[in-house]
């Protein structure tokens, strides 16, 4: 009985003495630094075992619990795990180690499963959760394909960043934190809504891969945007989607979108639905012999009544480079089409209604730039574009009147050309059916203007006249048959010209000539009669002559407002002596309308 008491006595001297406590193995070994060592090759270390119940209650724990305070909750609403007491509330210690499980399916999670690999279209809802709840961490990530959308959402009415739902693409992960009965995301990332990036790095790597996706999970007008890389397209991408979609460079010439094997004989792209593509290079050199079969497109429109757009592009070597075969709408602004084998822009559809406008848009060496070979009820605007052909046979825009017919609207202004090869062909505004006279044609240089003008001349006539009967009366001018003519979108029958175009004009006459008169001492009039109406003339003139049959020359301008559709114009004469007889010997009547 001493000697255990001398026992405990030096020990408790040792503890004291030393403030150093070794438990275990090798009990009279201990490091210098430690307060406490516990040592062993078989045996672990078990804390106090406690169910917790809430992060910010100390229960069961009583009285002041003093920060740092350490134990194991099981068993209770908390998850699982150490726990420790930083003053105000228990604090999960994190492992290093995820509860790992793979999800394929819809289900809701428990607070166990920390670390969730899905895939496929699944909803994954996370569990119900409270304020005890909070800093309970659980990470999602889609480790599917590039047609998975895994969603992510809260346990009734609990939120996600104030949101109902967060959605997973490919390769995409997030943490989701519970706090105050809600969830939050663990460094979240701002992501604009409905902008999907393809690139080597993103949830997408290909153009393919990102079509499929839009087409099974496009829920809104969505942005496609491509890094400076290089797409290779295979086969055709069909685009026929529920919304808009824009397919878009982060800047001018920096993504290109190239032609690889297995593309013969199809286009790059298909449109059926809205598209529009900027900042885009498509390159069709990179597949040998590509571009020149039929077929062998940059973007084939095939949709009925849809909007597209194509801005800032480049296209180099294809059949022909934009195709619309429908009554698509196509706007081309600021591009440049090149090495075109058949066309630039070919409009060739049964459909009615197509409306085609480019701007500011370069066709560089094109078998022919603008074809507008097919349509009914047409729409085409074509503005400030340069056309710089390569070969004699090449030519700028070319109109096919004997299938593309019935246009609403055609306005080619303020183009250029290089001079070489053929420039705007297929008009014909002298046609007296007035077929293309609603056509403008202003403003390009190396040609004159299309706007209305006439101009006819008589030479000479010694046998047509006209009576006059009473005095003072009005009768149309007889000369007969016009010496020569020359007109654009009017029609000229001798002493009667018709005014051709829809739109009204302003627009002015310059006449001159000869007249005579089988009387002596008379006073002529002569002027311009509209629609037949003698009551009023314009640019009315007298001539006084002297001698009977002596030739007196004229000569008057008219200036007249809001030419109509089917206007006529006419010469007429008068004499203030009864039974005179006028007669035109020479006349040149140039009409102009602006």
């Amino acid at each position: 009985m001493k000697q255990r008491f001398t026992f405990l006595f030096a020990t408790l001297f040792a503890v004291y003495a030393n403030a150093q406590v070794k438990i275990g193995d090798n009990p009279n070994t201990i490091n210098a630094n430690s307060l406490l060592e516990l040592e062993s090759t078989n045996k672990g270390f078990l804390p106090p075992r406690v169910a917790l119940n809430s992060t910010a209650s100390i229960a069961p724990l009583t009285g002041t619990v003093t920060a740092g305070m350490m134990v194991y909750s099981s068993g209770g609403t908390l998850a699982d795990g150490y726990y420790y007491w930083n003053g105000t509330a228990w604090r999960l210690l994190e492992t290093s180690e995820l509860n790992t499980v793979a999800k394929s399916a819809t289900t809701t999670l428990t607070k166990t499963e920390t670390f969730v690999l899905a895939s496929n279209d699944i909803t994954l809802t996370l569990p119900a959760i409270t304020a005890s709840d909070n800093g309970l961490s659980i990470t999602v990530k889609n480790v599917g394909s590039h047609t998975h959308l895994v969603t992510v959402d809260g346990d009734g009415a609990a939120t996600i960043d104030g949101d109902t739902i967060s959605t997973l693409t490919r390769y995409i992960g997030q943490t989701f934190v519970a706090n105050g009965g809600n969830w939050v995301i663990k460094n979240k990332e701002k992501r604009p809504a409905h902008l999907l990036d393809v690139n080597v790095h993103s949830s997408w790597t290909t153009l393919q891969e990102v079509v499929e996706f839009l087409d099974a999970h496009m829920t809104a007008p969505t942005v496609v945007r491509l890094d400076e890389e290089s797409y290779s397209v295979a086969s055709t991408l069909v685009i026929d989607l529920d919304y808009p979609v824009t397919f878009q460079g982060p800047s001018y010439g920096h993504s290109t979108i190239a032609a690889a094997s297995g593309l013969a004989g199809n286009p790059m792209f298909r449109c059926v639905s809205d598209c529009y593509f900027k900042m885009l290079q498509f390159n069709a050199t990179t597949l040998s012999g590509y571009g020149t079969s039929a077929n062998e497109d940059a973007i084939h429109f095939a949709g009925s009544g849809t909007y597209n757009e194509i801005k800032d592009c480049t296209f180099d070597r294809f059949y022909n480079t934009i195709y619309d075969s429908s009554n698509a709408e196509i706007w081309v602004f600021e591009t440049d089409i090149s090495n075109a084998r058949r066309s630039g822009i070919m409009v060739h559809g049964n459909a009615s209604g197509v409306i085609v406008k480019v701007a500011e848009t370069d066709f560089i060496a094109c078998a022919r730039g603008i074809n507008l070979d097919k349509a009914t009820n047409a729409t085409i605007q074509l503005a400030s574009g340069g056309y710089y052909n390569a070969t004699a046979t090449d030519t700028a825009i070319v109109y096919n009147p004997s299938t593309f017919t019935g246009f609403a609207s055609i306005s080619i202004t303020n183009n250029s050309w290089n001079n070489t090869g053929k420039y705007i062909e297929g008009f014909d505004f002298t046609r007296t059916d007035g077929r293309d006279a609603n056509a403008i044609l202003e403003g390009n240089a190396g040609m004159g203007d299309k706007k209305p003008y006439a101009y006819l001349t008589v030479l000479n006539n010694t046998t047509n006249t006209v009576a006059i009967s009473p005095a003072n009366a009005w009768a149309k001018a007889n000369w007969g048959t016009n010496t020569s003519s020359t007109t654009c979108k009017w029609t000229i029958v001798n002493n009667k010209i018709t005014f051709q175009p829809t739109n009204k004009r302003n627009g002015w006459f310059t006449i001159t000539g000869n007249l005579s008169v089988d009387g002596s001492n008379r006073v002529i009039s002569i002027g311009i009669v509209k629609n037949g109406v003698s009551t009023t003339r314009f640019g009315e003139t007298t001539i006084r002559t002297n001698t009977a049959n002596q030739p007196y020359p004229f000569a008057f301008v008219v200036y007249l407002e809001n030419i109509s559709p089917a206007d006529y114009f006419e010469v007429y004469v008068s004499s203030n002596t009864n039974n005179d007889v006028i007669k035109i010997q020479d006349i040149q009547w140039l009409a102009n309308a602006q």
